[in-house]
């Protein structure tokens, strides 16, 4: 008898490499998830050797067989095959990496990779809040960096250079009415440099967001301004694109009704009225998330 059969699913970030097994016949549940930290001046090539040699020593303890591995990462990447063709300021120095190659070093076996943005957004869409969503879908991942997917009835459109879906550089007004380009302006690297230079502190996120509930009218003013701005610019994509829904993700999402309204509150600015009827939703995958999704994108997509 066989044994039970997985995906070993990497997301590789600027910080860190979170791995998980994703089984075949549970595909929303993760087995022996775990992660290594990066640190300045290592090898991302080598980090991932690593992860996957631990993913794999892992699926030996948990009797499981892996049947492919399935990857996000930061950068343009021609996916499935899993080509870095452009890297910006996640991980420097990673164009021209071979992820297909460097894995089967590892392991011969099927691997699909694909922006991690991307990856995330498929398997939103397959598994998670997407799943009943039928038309045009714009996927948004507000995080360290702000990025993007559009699918259209399950497909995720493709494009020969591997830039499909990349919106940072779309131009958006901050809380002041000033004309930026959107992650600077809706990332949480870019409110959080927002706050402190107003502000004259040197605070995080989290910390910005206490001073935000607590009535600090300059935080509130930067994030709900900001994240107006941002979704007015998501509002015009409604209507150039002819959406039927936006799907909004990643960390700073996660903070909840002090991003999703004012989002939500711009797009509605925006749109045309024949595109009213856009849905504006969140994520809903949870923690797990660029794991769960890397595997669904690898068991559809991995040769």
């Amino acid at each position: 008898m066989t044994d039970p059969t997985c995906t070993l699913a990497l997301d590789i970030g600027a910080t860190k490499i979170a791995y998980a097994l994703v089984p075949d016949n549970a595909p929303t549940t993760t087995l022996s998830t775990g992660r290594l930290g990066t640190k300045e001046g290592d090898s991302p090539i080598e980090q991932i050797r690593l992860v996957l040699l631990a993913g794999l020593k892992a699926a030996e303890e948990h009797g499981l067989s892996v049947a492919r591995i399935g990857m996000g990462a930061p950068g343009v990447i021609l996916g499935p095959e899993g080509t870095i063709v452009y890297n910006g300021e996640t991980l420097t120095e990673w164009a021209g990496t071979d992820l297909r190659g460097l894995s089967r070093e590892v392991l011969n076996v099927p691997f699909a990779a694909h922006n991690d943005v991307r990856v995330w957004a498929y398997g939103e869409h397959h598994l998670g809040t997407g799943k009943d969503l039928t038309g045009r879908v714009l996927y948004v991942s507000l995080g360290t960096g702000v990025g993007g997917a559009i699918i259209e009835d399950g497909i995720m459109m493709s494009s020969p250079t591997g830039t499909a879906g990349e919106f940072a550089e779309v131009v958006c007004s901050d809380h002041a009415g000033l004309a930026v380009r959107c992650e600077n302006v809706a990332s949480g690297t870019g409110l959080t440099r927002y706050y402190n230079e107003a502000a004259a502190t040197q605070l995080d996120l989290p910390a910005i967001m206490e001073r935000f509930h607590q009535g600090d009218g300059l935080a509130q003013q930067i994030i709900t301004g900001n994240l107006r701005g941002f979704g007015q610019a998501l509002g015009a994509l409604v209507t150039v694109l002819d959406l039927s829904a936006v799907v909004v993700g990643g960390g700073v999402a996660g903070i909840g009704a002090p991003v999703m309204d004012p989002i939500t509150a711009g797009i509605f600015d925006r749109v045309l009225t024949p595109n009213k009827s856009v849905q504006v939703l969140s994520t809903s995958l949870g923690a797990q998330a660029a794991v769960i999704a890397a595997a669904k994108y690898a068991r559809d997509n991995a040769f």
